[in-house]
């Protein structure tokens, strides 16, 4: 297939490729309904007005466009939407635009949640999740920051000592009985 690009009237300009080859052995018809099911809505009532793509903040940076992972979920193209919602910044601007009220920011959730079942996880999903039971939040503490910190005369994050190891504690019961620690794959930074 070809390569075309699209102007903009502002200027800018962006390469629109499609080299995908689609045949019948790749849709799956009941993928819109696994969507529902795990917090999305119905994909089938989507008008590809292309509002979605139009607002995102992010769809200029990305190959995938919104109203290109609502069609493929329309046609049931599963193993090709799953590594794409990762993208999402969730900022809802797309829910707001939308005249079908399909809010493709809970699509991308929803697909999230179907991803990480079928086992689909970035590696930096798993890094923030092992940071998370580590040091109780997403991002590993900075020295640096902590410096700065005391320079500019704020308080100390609590990072270290008895109620910090309290609340880390607390958060590796919580993600083991709920199983994520399982689902996400991280079950050997929880036993440590």
């Amino acid at each position: 297939m070809g390569e075309v690009e699209k102007v903009f009237l502002s200027g800018l300009r962006e390469k629109l490729v499609e080299d995908k080859v689609i045949d019948e052995s790749q849709l799956e018809p009941g993928f819109a309904k696994e969507i529902v099911k795990y917090g999305g809505k119905d994909v089938m009532t989507c008008l590809q007005c292309g509002n979605c793509t139009g607002v995102c903040p992010i769809s200029l940076k990305i190959d995938y466009k919104t109203r290109s992972i609502i069609k493929y979920c329309q046609f049931g193209l599963k193993t090709l939407t799953l590594g794409t919602q990762w993208v999402c910044a969730t900022c809802y601007r797309c829910y707001e635009h939308c005249p079908a009220d399909i809010n493709p920011a809970e699509v991308m959730i929803a697909l999230r949640h179907i991803a990480i079942r079928e086992g689909v996880i970035p590696p930096f999903i798993k890094v923030a999740a092992a940071n998370l039971v580590k040091y109780g939040q997403s991002v590993k503490p900075d020295l640096e920051v902590e410096k700065i910190r005391k320079e500019l005369d704020l308080e100390d994050v609590p990072s270290r000592g008895a109620e910090y190891a309290k609340v880390i504690k607390e958060i590796n019961v919580l993600v083991h009985a709920v199983g994520y620690d399982k689902l996400i794959g991280i079950e050997e930074e929880v036993k440590a």
